[in-house]
């Protein structure tokens, strides 16, 4: 069994609230320089730079394709996908729910960059990705299942769009995978352990704008390999694998 250090949770310059500095190359050299064997790339409500940051990879780092959704209640679901297909055909399905960003969307929340692998500017994302979808929380998680996913409370311990500061109760009927919190609770405190009543796997991750954020929160993965389908095993408790605190 292989020690796997993972961020399931980085930005890229397409979400507007990210820095756009956040490119491919950039990200991958810094996941690794961290020790990283996986990340995930979770921008908002779009996957449509987590093909360039797995080819900018390569060999050297596991890149999930990820999302970061809004949900209709502003709470945030991260949906890990096992291939970029299955990401981009979900993002495909969220872009037509948004509206249209126009310049004055650009000029209060940010650009939304599309890149290559080599962060070269390959386009822009018209689709307002900073608004919340119309779709109920159980439907996002839907959305993610249909798509061969994994669904994540994203960042549970905080206040603004998690499912509990939004809620004000954590939704099990919801069909969760695992729930996530944020690089402000202390993996094996007792703020993290009280997270274990909602009886789903705990991730750590960064949810990093900025370059320097990734890796500032990380889950171990105990698994024979770096990918989608042994993340799945590890979450399940599955022959052998296993996650933990970092």
């Amino acid at each position: 069994m292989n020690v796997c250090a993972a961020d399931l949770h980085v930005h890229t310059a397409l979400s507007p609230c990210a820095d756009n500095e956040m490119t491919p190359p950039a990200i991958v050299a810094k996941a690794i320089a961290e020790g990283l064997a996986m990340i995930a790339v979770c921008d908002h409500n779009s996957a449509r730079n987590a093909a360039a940051v797995q080819e900018a990879a390569g060999d050297g780092l596991t890149v999930l394709a990820g999302m970061e959704i809004t949900s209709a209640e502003e709470c945030h679901v991260v949906g890990l996908f096992p291939a970029a297909s299955a990401a981009e055909a979900a993002g495909a399905e969220l872009a037509g729910t948004l509206p249209t960003a126009d310049a004055e969307y650009a000029a209060f929340f940010g650009e939304q960059l599309v890149l290559a692998a080599d962060g070269a500017p390959a386009g822009e994302e018209r689709a307002a990705l900073a608004m919340a979808t119309p779709l109920a929380i159980d439907e996002v998680v839907d959305l993610v299942h249909r798509h061969g996913g994994l669904a994540v409370a994203a960042h549970i311990d905080r206040r603004s769009f998690g499912v509990i500061g939004q809620l004000g109760l954590f939704p099990h009927e919801a069909g969760f995978d695992a729930v996530e919190l944020s690089r402000h609770v202390a993996p094996g405190s007792e703020a993290a352990a009280a997270f274990r009543e909602y009886g789903l796997p705990i991730l750590h991750s960064s949810d990093s704008h900025y370059r320097d954020d990734i890796g500032a929160a990380r889950t171990t993965l105990h698994v024979m390999a770096s990918s989608f389908a042994e993340l799945v095993l590890a979450l399940h408790g599955a022959d052998g694998r296993s996650i933990a605190d970092a």
